[in-house]
């Protein structure tokens, strides 16, 4: 496997994925799993991961510039809520707060969240969702 350079933004991604994890109060071992096979899935060693984790204040928070990674971090954020198996208010609003931190227009916020949430427990491969919003671009 490939191993990633971590840049700024990716960096971010996987500070938030924790932190989203974490907005329930508790991190189950689900969600601290998933967390390491997005890793995986990327390249990225669990220690390097761990390393974000424990020193925070070294990442600098990155918006992503294009439409395509900014709905696949999201949906990386929706598989990271659902690890635990439910939806947590906390969680909902967190995701919702970083749809639009990435810029989403306020008005579509909902419709992207309830896409992707749908998405994600149906099980749909990211790789489809990216081809489906490469296609509406």
């Amino acid at each position: 496997m490939q191993t990633t350079v971590l840049d700024h933004e990716l960096k971010t991604h996987f500070l938030n994925l924790y932190f989203l994890a974490l907005s329930d109060t508790q991190i189950d071992t689900q969600e601290l799993e998933m967390l390491f096979k997005l890793g995986q899935e990327r390249g990225i060693q669990k220690e390097e991961i761990e390393q974000i984790i424990l020193q925070p204040d070294s990442t600098k928070f990155t918006i992503p510039q294009d439409t395509v990674t900014k709905i696949e971090y999201l949906y990386d954020y929706v598989t990271m809520i659902l690890a635990d198996g439910k939806v947590d208010e906390h969680e909902h609003l967190t995701l919702k707060k970083f749809c639009l931190k990435f810029g989403f227009d306020e008005r579509n916020v909902p419709a992207i969240m309830q896409f992707l949430i749908e998405e994600a427990m149906n099980g749909t491969d990211k790789r489809e969702i990216i081809e489906q919003v490469k296609q509406t671009l």
